[in-house]
């Protein structure tokens, strides 16, 4: 049921995207899976329940794509935000129209369930935003927040529109290094000429969304990698060896930052350092951390 579920929710995220939620019927989701119509609603108990399903994972792969990107040892302000700025391009590639449908347009939705995901999917962005912010900029930027927080995502939305528009095709590495080196610029000028802000979120007023910190989780991954490291390197072993297991964590360190990293490698990695008794409980926790039982969901949206 499970893997029949994952068939359906990338050709369902291309036909809302193509031609938006509402426009999209369950008979064509259907056909273009190649299942009959009462087989999706075994799968599904209605559009709106498959958009829930989708709702799921975008924060899952916004979340994971931050936990990689506090989890770099050494990286510049600029290169944070054009990791970031990537991530984003990479989600909006296949979904621009699903999310200006969902979170924007606000479509009206039949399930209070819906409207109250999609709203919870917004704050938490806002909210990851912020926090992204504060660390990237520090309290300099503090009473521009909600500025920020707005004005990034509507550059972004803005250029994958126009890409989209023109037929061209995008570069994600050349237009988030281009969008970061703007955004730089916006914020250089706010600090320094301090312009009075035009937006104000309450924060406080948005209520207490459960969530896992991805800066708190990158940076726990980033301590365990390192911690990993020195203890190995204190064990008394053969000098070959020793050098091995090190050269393992640095790999899995590299691979654990990418945007779109390789989760069999993750595992194989993971799997041949717990032979080491000293870090076995710093696998494991690095296992969860990394969400590897999860990441068959990866690529999806």
């Amino acid at each position: 049921m499970e893997e029949k579920k994952l068939e359906v929710i990338p050709i369902a995220i291309r036909l809302f995207s193509e031609k938006g939620y509402n426009s999209t019927s369950v008979e064509e989701i259907a056909k273009e899976v190649g299942i009959a119509k009462g087989s999706f609603y075994r799968l599904f108990d209605s559009k709106e329940d498959l958009l829930l399903e989708i709702f799921t994972l975008i924060p899952k792969q916004i979340k994971a794509g931050l936990t990689k990107i506090y989890s770099k040892k050494v990286a510049s302000t600029h290169e944070r935000l054009s990791d970031f700025i990537c991530l984003s391009l990479n989600i909006l590639s296949n979904q621009e129209q699903l999310l200006m449908d969902t979170v924007f347009i606000h479509p009206v939705f039949k399930n209070k369930e819906t409207v109250q995901k999609a709203e919870q999917m917004k704050i938490e962005g806002q909210m990851w935003l912020k926090e992204f912010f504060l660390e990237l900029y520090g309290d300099k930027v503090k009473d521009y927040i909600a500025d920020l927080v707005s004005l990034l995502p509507g550059l972004i939305f803005q250029y994958v529109h126009l890409f989209r528009c023109q037929k061209s095709e995008l570069e994600p590495e050349r237009l988030a290094n281009f969008i970061a080196t703007i955004f730089d610029i916006l914020v250089e000028g706010m600090v320094e000429r301090k312009p009075e802000p035009i937006l104000d979120i309450e924060w406080a007023a948005l209520g207490k969304i459960d969530y896992d910190s991805p800066r708190l989780k990158g940076q726990k991954i980033q301590l365990l990698l390192k911690r990993m490291t020195y203890t190995v390197k204190g064990l008394k072993m053969e000098v070959e060896k020793q050098e091995e297991y090190v050269k393992a964590i640095c790999l899995l360190e590299e691979e654990c930052t990418k945007i779109r990293p390789e989760s069999f490698l993750l595992k194989a990695l993971i799997h041949y350092l717990r032979d080491i008794a000293e870090i076995q409980e710093d696998c494991a926790e690095l296992k969860i951390l990394l969400e590897i039982e999860s990441s068959h969901l990866e690529g999806i949206v």
